[in-house]
Order: C-alpha cells, then structure tokens, then sequence
C-alpha cells in the first residue's frame, strides 16, 4: 500500500516538474517574441509589433509575465503610431486650411458679383470636406492618446 502511494506521490512530482518546465519553455519562447516586438517598436513598425504581441497573447496564455509586459508594449506601439499619425495628420492639414481659407475667399468674392462658376464653388465645398475629414482623423487620434495615456497611467507597474 505504501509503495502505491509512493509510486502516485513519485509520479505527481514527475508531472509537476514536466510541467513547471513546459511552462519556462513557453515564457522563453514569449519573450523572444516579445524583443522581436520591441525591436519592432523601435524601428516604428507598429502594426507588425501589434501582430506579433496579438501572435503572443494567442499562442502562450500561460506566458502571464510575458503577457503583461507585452500589453504594456501594445499600448507603447499603440501610442507611438497613433502620435506619428497626428504629425503627419496636422501637417497635411494646415496646408490644406490655408488653401481652403484662401480659396473660399476668392469664391465668397465671384458670388458676391453672381461671378462664381458652378467649377469654383465644387472645387471649394470639396476643399472643405477633404479639411473636415482630415479634422475627424485629428480628432479621433487624439482621442486614442487621451485613452491609451489614460489607461497606461491605470496599468503603471
């Protein structure tokens, strides 16, 4: 009787080394990933860094320590991305206010004389709507870097 529960104790403890080991295998292989992601993240690749940590968070659930930091990258990649679009996004758009300013002007002035050809006020109301949906995309990252400082200033370690 001894011997069978020396021999389930034995086994028991066998399962739990193979599984401790399984699960160091598993949060190497996450953290590898991981710093492909970060190198990702440096070399401002941010939607392939968010594939890998997605790839991450899927294939290693138990990789919990991996899991965090990566969260915490998702939303550094996440961050960064959303930034670098403003950039781009406000550039664009002072170029186009100014040219838009400029031409409802001109177009203001020809209506005022019933001198406005049906091409001018087209080409101005276009102008208008490429500033406004230019505005939306500015508007809406912001947005996103409100949320993502937020909810990175909720997760600080």
């Amino acid at each position: 009787m001894k011997a069978i529960h020396f021999t389930a104790a034995l086994a028991l403890c066998a399962a739990l080394v193979l599984a401790g080991c399984g699960g160091n295998a598993a949060e190497q292989k996450a953290g590898e990933l991981l710093e492909q992601a970060r190198q990702l993240v440096d070399k401002g690749e941010y939607a392939k860094a968010s594939a890998m940590i997605d790839s991450l968070r899927k294939n290693y659930p138990d990789a919990l320590d991996a899991r965090k930091k990566g969260l915490r990258l998702y939303q550094e990649s996440e961050l960064k991305r959303a930034q670098a679009i403003v950039e781009g996004v406000d550039t664009v758009l002072q170029r186009v206010e100014a040219e838009y300013q400029t031409m409802k002007k001109e177009v203001d002035e020809l209506r005022k004389r019933s001198a406005a050809t049906e091409e001018q006020l087209r080409t101005v109301n276009l102008m208008r709507v490429k500033r406004d949906s230019l505005k939306t995309v500015f508007d809406v990252e912001c947005a996103k870097i409100k949320y993502i400082k937020k909810k990175m200033e909720e997760t600080e370690p």
